[in-house]
């Protein structure tokens, strides 16, 4: 088992991965076109390659992360942004989940990043579950409402 970072050869299986992110983050809003997520990779791994790991098991992509150094408009301050974390079925609960995470953490420090955001949806456990077993604390809630309706339609 192995982390580097992404390679050509990932893409496919990584975009059907950042597909199915979008199903658990967005529902039925969520982007499901292939395409779509292949030339987001593809332009991504112009700017942002470093910050893209795979895990490798066996010569395989098994699962990947994507992380974004940002700077904060106001404060200045650089922090990371983890964008995508997956790992695939079989490799789920195992010490590659860990090794991958610890590899975005331990890149974050090495970009100089004061610390690190990550986003994700209130009804995904795992997730939530791995941010707080490494110490992140929640600090944002989205809030949504849905009942708007038809303009000029009935107030609440």
């Amino acid at each position: 088992m192995i982390i580097r970072q992404i390679e050509k050869r990932d893409l496919a299986e990584v975009a059907k991965w950042e597909r199915e992110i979008s199903e658990i983050s967005f529902g039925e809003e969520a982007i499901t076109d292939l395409a779509f997520h292949l030339r987001k990779l593809e332009k991504a791994m112009i700017r942002e390659r470093s910050g893209m790991l795979v895990l490798d098991i066996d010569g395989c992509a098994a699962g990947w992360m994507w992380m974004s150094l940002r700077v904060n408009s106001v404060t200045h301050e650089a922090y990371m942004q983890f964008r995508s974390f997956y790992v695939s079925e079989p490799y789920r609960g195992t010490a590659g989940v860990d090794e991958l995470f610890e590899a975005g953490i331990s890149f974050a420090k090495q970009t100089g990043a004061q610390r690190i955001v990550g986003h994700v949806h209130i009804h995904n456990l795992p997730m939530r579950t791995l941010y707080k077993k490494y110490g992140f604390m929640p600090t944002h809630l989205t809030m949504e409402y849905s009942g708007c309706g038809i303009a000029g339609g009935e107030e609440p």
